[in-house]
């Protein structure tokens, strides 16, 4: 099955007073699609 994201990158912006969880997840979930993934936070 092809990744849907396969050479698309990402960014993704970060905030202070974040949960881990609301990073995690979609991250693991962008790149399991083939995304490149990059996080962006002050």
């Amino acid at each position: 099955m092809a990744h849907r994201l396969d050479g698309r990158r990402i960014a993704v912006l970060v905030a202070n007073g974040f949960e881990n969880v609301e990073l995690t997840e979609p991250v693991k979930a962008l790149k399991a699609a083939g995304a490149d993934v990059k996080i962006v936070s002050p």
